[in-house]
């Protein structure tokens, strides 16, 4: 029995050792690791109408461009018309970036940059909505595709998944293209 419990205690001890042993070198290596962060020069901040980016959202949110009915007409024509609504909205940004359509309904812009050497960045965004559960209507603080502006909040499908990243991406590339800014390398949106 005692060497039983001799053995037992000696592989504890290994164990014990083993991970203060381990322990030491994850926190010599956590506290030697340097970033590898990208230094970045910061660009002016771009001024927003908040209001005004709320209405152009609301408004996108308005189009039922609801995943699942690809191939249906009712689909087609809300990207359509959400895809208008983007020609509108961001002028300076359609001036600034070549448009491509892609695979029939998806777009692709690219804002060339002034130093082909270097790497691309996508900006990634998707301008479907996924269907409202049937029976959960009512469920709604705002109807789904009302769009509306209330309480600081823009209500409705797609506000945050994934309208909202589309038209805050879209809102920034606007503002940077009506002070003249030209990206170092090509950005990619789509």
């Amino acid at each position: 029995m005692r060497r039983l419990l001799r053995l037992i205690r000696n592989i504890a001890l290994v164990i014990a050792a083993a991970v203060a042993a381990l322990s030491g070198v994850l926190a010599f290596n956590a506290f030697n690791l340097s970033s590898r962060q990208l230094r970045v020069t910061p660009i002016p901040r771009v001024a927003v109408d908040e209001q005004a980016a709320a209405a152009r959202l609301a408004e996108a949110i308005r189009f039922p461009t609801i995943s699942g009915t690809a191939q249906a007409e009712p689909f087609a024509d809300a990207l359509r018309a959400m895809q208008a609504h983007l020609v509108v909205s961001f002028p300076a940004f359609h001036a600034a970036a070549a448009r491509e359509t892609v695979g029939g309904h998806s777009l692709l812009y690219t804002w060339q940059g002034s130093d082909p050497s270097l790497r691309p960045i996508a900006l990634l965004a998707h301008q479907d909505v996924v269907p409202v559960a049937p029976g959960t209507e009512k469920d709604w603080q705002h109807p789904p595709f009302q769009g509306v502006v209330a309480d600081g909040f823009v209500w409705g499908r797609g506000s945050w998944d994934d309208k909202g990243n589309l038209y805050s991406i879209l809102e920034a590339a606007e503002g940077l293209a009506r002070q003249g800014f030209r990206p170092t390398r090509t950005i990619y949106f789509g």
